[in-house]
């Protein structure tokens, strides 16, 4: 049986960002709670960037700004966002560890959020 596993590092907000257009009809980003509809508040614990998640992130022209370990939470994508600390990142990667019922999120930082 396996023991519950502890999330210590604090709490991430998952968010679906609403398409919205400018007068040019380019796509607006997201950068105030408003342009975001709620997913998901999971808890979470850091982990380290290995060389080669970075590696990756890099060959696809994307900086790993965080990597993160939470309870597997099967409607999280990579056109989400997350919020951690105030900073809102976009979600670069998901890796599913269903045996653990974990998922691991690769975030890109993009701007602290109003």
């Amino acid at each position: 049986m396996q023991k519950n596993k502890l999330y210590n590092d604090g709490y991430l907000s998952a968010y679906q960002v609403k398409r919205k257009n400018n007068d040019f009809g380019a796509v607006v980003s997201s950068k105030t709670m408003d342009d975001m509809e709620f997913i998901v508040k999971l808890a979470y614990e850091e982990r380290s960037k290995r060389m080669e998640d970075m590696e990756w992130a890099e060959a696809r022209d994307k900086t790993l700004s965080l990597k993160v370990c939470c309870p597997l939470y099967q409607h999280i994508e990579n056109k989400h966002q997350v919020i951690v600390n105030d900073k809102l990142y976009s979600v670069i990667n998901i890796d599913y560890d269903r045996a653990n019922q974990e998922m691991y999120l690769y975030l890109e930082e993009v701007c602290d959020i109003a």
